[in-house]
């Protein structure tokens, strides 16, 4: 008998929840620290070009400051200055470090991580051949 036909004995799984008020989410947890920073990354690109300004640069040479790092430590910390405005997200208690960190995943899930906008030309990925990355 074929695997892709169901023996006639066989038990039906249960069906689908018609109604969306029906679902139950199975995670274990809350939102994360990523998602947080999420959240307020997309509320300071909309209300501050001094953040966006911040975020940039692909290059030490066009960075506000000179340094990529200390951009993103400045992104960080306007960052966690409006978190501590949000009630109850934990991202206004973290250090710089870990929000740098978290801020780079954020960056990543919407495909504009430094490195990545690095090696972009009007959309397209240019590959690298010298090693450095």
């Amino acid at each position: 008998m074929s695997s892709h036909i169901r023996p006639p004995t066989q038990v039906r799984p249960a069906p689908l929840p018609a109604e969306i008020d029906d679902w139950e989410r199975k995670i274990k947890h809350g939102l994360t620290l990523n998602d947080h920073v999420e959240a307020v990354h997309l509320m300071l690109w909309e209300d501050s070009p001094e953040y966006r300004a911040f975020l940039e640069a692909v290059w030490d040479s066009d960075a506000v400051e000179g340094s990529l790092s200390i951009d993103s430590t400045m992104a960080a910390q306007l960052l966690r200055e409006k978190a501590k405005t949000i009630d109850g997200n934990p991202a206004g208690k973290k250090n710089l470090d870990t929000l740098k960190k978290s801020l780079g995943v954020v960056l990543n899930r919407y495909g504009n991580s430094r490195k990545e906008r690095r090696h972009t030309v009007h959309g397209q990925v240019v590959p690298t051949d010298n090693g450095t990355e």
